[in-house]
């Protein structure tokens, strides 16, 4: 089994549980894991780092029958192994792990949970230090990262805030038990822990009669606290509640997903964290959507009286008053816009029309805002110092956005802007010029995504939705740490403008995720040069016998590395060939039409890695390949490490044409991978296999959701040929 925990830390835990003072939080969480056993029925619960005092146990009320063990590798009474139980407690454990260990804990709760897990982790520092000095909380880190650690191993069926973390119920992904009906929603509902001292009692937490209510209603559910109608949808295992008092706004939630197809992909790509500015803001759709799937930041605006008091109510309803400031102003380029129904600005005041009154407070209160004037410029607004220069910036004003991208020149400039999504009419002058002007200020767009997005008859045909992306080149510094140093030669210019004119023609392709497929890839007097150059079966090795991989992993696939050993194995007329190859494809050139061609899925990656490092720095990772008889790789999303892969196909004709690549969807749409593990197949939806045709490319950036592989080659005989490139990360952040 791999290390759960290094024998000098075991000492170190040992003395802290010697105490007698350490790990007794569980008691706090007895009253909601006595309802969780009985709401689920287990006979058998397992204390996952119960420490000494097994402090769950003075708590927890199990059902007739149910079995408790205790584990705890640094407590010698309970450090034998322990044995699968139906519900695993792992109470604020993961936190004290060491860092280097804890995908092998979390690989161990998995093995364990049968099916299922309640995990509570707190993010903040522990009162505690050790011996060296480090606190006691070894893993200090947000929710969402947390989250992402989790979803390899487990299905997340619930989850809810505690003071300083959170706390989980988790199901086997090896299982398909059914939830049972009202967990997941009362589970939101936990109330807080009692405070540090307060004698820990059973009924601390919710109990098996408030366990048991139904559940809200994932369609229309008439009355929340406030006698609201409610409408709630689960995104991907995020629940999203939306006041809906008409047909229109219930219909609205309801096509969320479907209605502007483009948004959805917009946010989903947005960095965890990142702060966004969202200009008419309507009800808060997106807003709500950005807050809670994505952790924004977001500043709303929505200057229309009835919409603003729907979007505080969505606001308040999803629990997101620390996340979104939302101002009942409009943002334009000067002066006051007569469509606004506001009479009064002030800290604390109200918003009066037709009717509707709604409480709202500006806090900061701009110095902009004087009585009276209901308008002001993004420029404004954070030279006002009122909200930070957004990362993502979302405008639809009903044809004013030119006059709010125009208020925001200044803004705009600043390389922290990565994206802009705002709705535009083709047919407006004023529409084209912001588009140039945007151009004028580093932002390109995608000419496909746009023209699909376009309406293309009713009132507003012509008008959609234009993602504009800061050029992500624009911030790389490519750092080439290739071996291979020979001057590009005239022939290689030639290969790369070619390659880079039908990279440039082919478009993006989205699903399941984004990928290119390039013919004729290579010039076909370049391409016969390297059928001609491809390796002897002499020159090739096992890639297990690489170091690679382990030993005796992938013995069908044949390799040789661009690399001075490797090569040496080779010919010398065919090492002088791969050589000028690699001349040409290790190039700033190469690497960078690619990066430009995936801005869109990269630049949530480049944000957060220049977050912490000044520079993102490359190198390129190239190999030749011949797969054999009986190869197979299961669907994977390529290492942590990699940023954009490239397969070119090789073969001499089409016979082999059913080999391709194939691309993945996995079963569960919440579930996914920055890297590492191959998985099953079964767990998987093929999407599409693309075929193994000569002179083929097939790119992609590695994301989350890259999953490709290939299936088991059962024809007797094969010789399957390509060339893998990789551009891979040097930055110790990838991801």
């Amino acid at each position: 089994m791999n290390p759960l925990i290094s024998e000098s830390y075991r000492r170190e835990q040992a003395a802290l549980h010697a105490t007698g003072a350490y790990g007794t939080t569980a008691a706090y969480f007895g009253g909601v894991v006595s309802a969780l056993a009985s709401k689920l029925q287990v006979q058998s619960l397992l204390d996952y780092g119960c420490g000494s005092k097994r402090s769950l146990l003075t708590t927890v009320q199990l059902p007739e029958g149910c079995v408790y063990e205790g584990y705890d590798p640094a407590v010698p009474d309970y450090s034998a192994d322990p044995i699968p139980a139906e519900l695993v407690c792992s109470i604020d454990v993961l936190e004290h792990i060491e860092p280097e260990l804890i995908d092998n804990v979390l690989g161990h709760l998995a093995s364990l949970c049968d099916p299922w897990g309640f995990f509570s982790v707190h993010c903040a520092p522990a009162a505690k230090v050790l011996s060296d000095g480090r606190n006691a909380h070894l893993i200090q880190q947000p929710p969402e990262w947390w989250l992402d650690k989790f979803r390899p191993y487990f299905k997340l069926v619930a989850r809810a805030p505690v003071p300083h973390g959170f706390c989980i119920l988790v199901r086997s992904r090896q299982s398909d038990a059914e939830v049972p009906a009202g967990i997941a929603d009362a589970f939101q509902r936990l109330p807080a822990l009692p405070p540090a001292g307060a004698l820990p009692h059973a009924g601390a937490l919710p109990h098996v009669s408030e366990l048991a209510q139904p559940a809200a209603a994932a369609a229309p559910a008439n009355g929340d606290d406030e006698g609201l109608p409610m409408t709630q949808v689960d995104y991907l295992g995020v629940q999203l509640r939306y006041v809906t008092p008409n047909r229109a706004t219930r219909w609205r939630v309801e096509t969320l997903p479907q209605k502007e197809p483009d948004t959805i992909r917009w946010l989903e790509a947005m960095p965890r964290g990142a702060v966004l500015l969202d200009v008419g803001a309507n009800v808060g759709m997106y807003t709500v959507f950005a807050a809670k799937v994505r952790d924004a930041k977001v500043y709303a605006f929505e200057p229309e009286a009835q919409n603003f008091a729907l979007l505080n109510s969505n606001i308040a309803a999803n629990g997101l008053s620390s996340r979104v400031i939302a101002y009942p102003v409009a943002l334009s380029d000067q002066g006051k816009l007569d469509r606004l129904y506001l009479s009064d600005l002030t800290p604390g005041g109200s918003c009066h029309s037709f009717g509707a009154e709604v409480g709202f407070d500006l806090q900061p209160r701009p110095a902009a805002f004087e009585q009276g004037s209901i308008s002001m410029s993004i420029d404004q607004l954070v030279e006002s110092g009122a909200m930070p220069v957004p990362h993502y910036v979302k405008i639809d004003v009903d044809g004013f956005e030119h006059k709010v991208l125009a208020g925001a020149a200044r803004t705009l400039a600043d390389p922290r802007v990565a994206s802009i999504i705002v709705e535009l009419n083709t047919h407006l002058k004023e529409h084209q010029d912001a588009i140039a002007a945007l151009q004028a200020l580093g932002f390109s767009y995608d000419r496909q995504q746009s023209e699909g997005a376009l309406r293309k008859e009713g009132p507003f045909q012509g008008v959609g939705e234009f993602i504009f992306t800061r050029a992500a080149a624009a911030a790389v510094n490519f750092q080439r740490a290739h071996r291979f140093t020979l001057p590009r030669q005239a022939k290689g210019r030639h290969v790369l403008a070619h390659l880079l004119d039908r990279v440039a023609r082919t478009p993006v392709q989205r699903d399941p995720f984004p990928y290119l497929v390039v013919d004729d890839v290579f010039p076909p007097d370049y391409y016969a040069e390297m059928l001609a150059h491809f390796p002897s079966q002499e020159s090739l090795r096992p890639l297990g016998k690489t170091g690679r991989v382990a030993a005796d992993a992938y013995e069908e696939r044949l390799t040789v590395l661009f690399t001075e050993e490797d090569f040496a194995r080779m010919a010398p007329v065919q090492q002088a060939f791969w050589r000028d190859f690699a001349a040409w494809m290790y190039t700033d050139q190469f690497a960078s039409a690619f990066v430009t061609k995936f801005a869109e899925a990269l630049e949530p990656r480049f944000a957060r890695i220049l977050a912490v490092d000044e520079s993102l720095q490359f190198k390129g990772d190239a190999l030749l390949v011949n797969d054999q008889t009986r190869y197979a790789i299961g669907p994977h999303t390529d290492a942590p490490h990699r940023l954009v892969s490239f397969l070119f196909y090789m073969p001499r004709d089409a016979s082999m044409r059913d080999l391709g690549t194939s691309l993945y969807r996995h079963k569960d749409p919440s579930f996914v991978c920055w890297g590492g593990p191959h998985y099953p197949f079964d767990d998987f939806t093929r999407v599409t296999t693309v075929e193994f045709l000569p002179n083929r490319l097939v790119c992609f950036p590695k994301t989350e959701r890259s999953f490709h592989g290939v299936e088991r080659i059962e024809r007797a005989g094969v010789n399957r040929p390509l060339l893998i490139n990789n551009v891979r990360l040097l930055n110790d952040i990838t991801h």
